[in-house]
């Protein structure tokens, strides 16, 4: 997770960063942009034809006000066996497993189980007087003052709960609890061992029966999970190999646990992000909460409007980003397994997408 999108995709959100980038795409064709939805399909598919040029293989899924315009594979999934790419390829998303780790954590605290001010005493025993005022909200806001990682090996380096914890907690904070941001996947570990001590399940099964379930995502898992005997993931290209580069084969350590290792498909997310909306999976004061205290921090206005954002992906040519506008039932997934940001930087790419879906007339 080292080299590709570190993933603080919300400074980049929140400080309206241009969408331009070092190899723009074509404006739209001012002849062809009459209004219609049909138009629109047809620029979005252009747009994706060009980025497939420019290096781009994966998927898309853009639904605009309600109605979905585009989903599309391009490129190959597998390039030994010829295997397309299509909306039910799966992809490793890797950070955007951030945003269900915080959802677990809203839907605990919704129901009482925990509290969001809650000190890391209230969860371990023997936490070090340096940490022992770290909250909850803070381990989701990235305020805790942990360092970015816990291993010493990369993302597969064998490793169990308590090593992890072990490690999490020994480590010297970078600055006071609650007084700075700096972007730590190790705090998101520690909020999925929360996870595990409130809920008394594992956090992937966790995971699987309270979001995955109500949110009727069929084709999500975590690394080397069995379902992927039965849906296509994704290998990825032009990278670093671990094997062959299939999430399928990899193992799932603690290394990963909560920050990272979402393997989903873009339709699956699509489901995730409109049953967050209904209160499918959260109830309304968990999901109104999830919305205010974490979603809104990385989000950018557009015409008004709220855009949220999460993004993921690792050394291994795989990851993800969607961005969803819930006011105008509109948003852009895009998956790929050709990831690299010096050739084509697919967060902006997901971002001009949106705002040209948000501004057609």
């Amino acid at each position: 997770m080292r080299a590709f999108l570190i993933l603080l995709i919300g400074i980049c959100l929140a400080l309206g960063c241009s969408s331009s980038s070092s190899n723009p795409l074509p404006p739209p064709d001012a002849g062809a942009r009459d209004g219609s939805a049909d138009a629109l399909r047809e620029e979005l598919d252009g747009r994706m034809n060009a980025a497939v040029a420019k290096g781009f293989s994966g998927t898309v899924l853009v639904t605009a006000s309600g109605n979905r315009l585009l989903a599309k594979g391009y490129g190959l999934a597998d390039r030994a066996k010829n295997v397309p790419n299509t909306i039910d390829t799966a992809f490793d998303f890797g950070s955007v497993l951030k945003e269900l780790t915080a959802a677990a954590i809203f839907k605990l605290a919704g129901e009482g189980k925990l509290a969001l001010d809650d000190a890391l005493g209230t969860f371990f025993k023997a936490v070090p007087a340096d940490k022992a005022k770290i909250t909850v909200l803070q381990l989701v806001l990235h305020r805790a003052g942990l360092e970015a990682y816990h291993d010493t090996e990369g993302d597969f380096e064998p490793m169990t709960r308590l090593e992890a914890r072990r490690r999490i907690l020994a480590q010297p904070l970078k600055f006071e609890p609650g007084t700075q941001e700096s972007y730590s996947n190790s705090g998101y570990t520690l909020l999925a061992d929360i996870v595990e001590i409130v809920s008394t399940r594992a956090y992937t099964d966790y995971l699987r029966e309270q979001l995955f379930v109500p949110a009727k995502m069929q084709q999500s898992g975590f690394y080397g999970d069995p379902i992927w005997q039965s849906v296509d993931t994704a290998i990825g290209y032009g990278a670093d190999t671990f094997g062959r580069n299939d999430p399928a084969e990899w193992p799932y350590s603690w290394a990963l646990v909560g920050n990272g290792g979402l393997v989903t498909t873009v339709t699956d997310l699509e489901r995730w992000l409109t049953a967050v909306w209904a209160g499918s999976v959260l109830p309304p004061p968990a999901r109104d909460a999830y919305r205010t205290q974490f979603l809104a921090t990385t989000a950018y206005d557009f015409n008004g409007k709220k855009v949220y954002g999460a993004a993921g992906g690792g050394d291994f040519g795989l990851g993800g980003i969607a961005l969803d506008c819930p006011e105008a039932n509109t948003r852009v997934i895009l998956a790929t397994n050709t990831l690299d940001p010096e050739r084509f930087h697919v967060e902006r790419f997901a971002r001009e997408l949106t705002d040209l879906v948000l501004s057609w007339k």
